[in-house]
């Protein structure tokens, strides 16, 4: 059958806001595509079992990062030894750091899917930009993986009513100040943590951790990007770990908006391939902005390459 086969999540912030988007999806693929809204997993496990069977040319997401999260580690293993189809993001997030790394053409959904299928109907070549995927413990895949600050902030992000840049900027901002005061916040934010890291056969030398980052893509927010390292070299990530204060951190968060490397002599900053994180205690993980379970040990390698349309 070929064609584009999209995936909507209805509780990304995007898509609550704009209702009736399946519709219009709907009315912009006709019958070059299908249009899926998944309330939960299993519900996307059946439309990307849909999607395969049918040999779908493009599976777009419309959702935010984690979305794509949950679409890229099923499709992973559904296609299995199958090559996977051109991947479309289309920004429904709080943050949408994919379609900001890639450099997504538009912003609007419903324009960058009419300007996509426009060139699919005339059989023109999409403009694309391939990624490497990072592996998570054998059987989770995404582009951003972290433990220690990262999942710190997030909690406080997502404890917020409206989740968005502004919320985001906001506590960044209320970071700095309680770090200026030495109030309790970024004490809760900048915590550290026990463990034991290798980075392709070499032992990061830190025992106590602030920030552990691994990412296969530029920004991570708010127009922070970095990992300068992240495209570097095919089937590697960059790595960011070590054991850098919040005073550190803050006082080169400007060389982080430039993509320029911290350069921090606690700070582990280079490419990797094969990671191994062993916790002295079980921790939370992010990847791609999802909040997983506690685990003791992460093994992070190189996932499968794949290509997204710019649009």
């Amino acid at each position: 059958m070929g064609g584009i086969g999209i995936i909507v999540n209805p509780r990304a912030s995007g898509n609550k806001r704009r209702p009736g988007r399946v519709a219009r999806f709907e009315s912009i693929v006709g019958d070059d595509g299908e249009v899926i809204a998944t309330s939960d997993l299993a519900e996307l496990d059946a439309a990307l079992v849909r999607f395969r069977d049918d040999r779908a040319e493009i599976v777009a997401v419309c959702g935010g990062d984690g979305s794509f999260f949950h679409v890229i580690s099923r499709m992973v293993r559904l296609w299995g030894e199958r090559p996977l189809p051109l991947l479309l993001p289309l920004r429904a997030g709080t943050i949408n750091n994919l379609a900001r790394t890639i450099g997504a053409r538009r912003r609007c959904a419903e324009s960058m899917l009419a300007h996509v299928i426009k060139d699919y109907r005339q059989g023109r070549t999409h403009e694309v930009t391939e990624r490497n995927l990072i592996c998570v413990n054998g059987e989770h895949y995404g582009y951003i993986v972290g433990a220690g600050l990262i999942t710190n902030f997030l909690r406080l992000y997502y404890s917020g009513r409206k989740p968005g840049p502004l919320r985001a900027f906001g506590l960044l901002s209320v970071c700095g100040i309680s770090w200026i005061f030495g109030t309790s916040l970024i004490g809760a934010v900048v915590t550290t943590i026990e463990a034991d890291v290798e980075c392709d056969g070499e032992h990061v030398p830190y025992r106590g951790y602030t920030m552990i980052l691994a990412s296969s893509v530029a920004h991570i927010g708010l127009g922070v990007k970095p990992f300068y390292l992240s495209a570097r070299k095919r089937g590697y990530y960059h790595l960011l770990a070590g054991s850098s204060t919040a005073g550190q951190l803050l006082g080169k968060l400007w060389r982080f908006f430039r993509g320029f490397p911290a350069d921090l002599d606690n700070l582990y900053d280079n490419v990797a391939a094969h990671v191994v994180i062993e916790f002295a205690e079980p921790q939370p993980y992010t990847i791609n902005g999802e909040i997983l379970d506690p685990v003791r040990v992460l093994t992070l390698e190189p996932g499968p390459r794949v290509s997204f349309v710019r649009g």
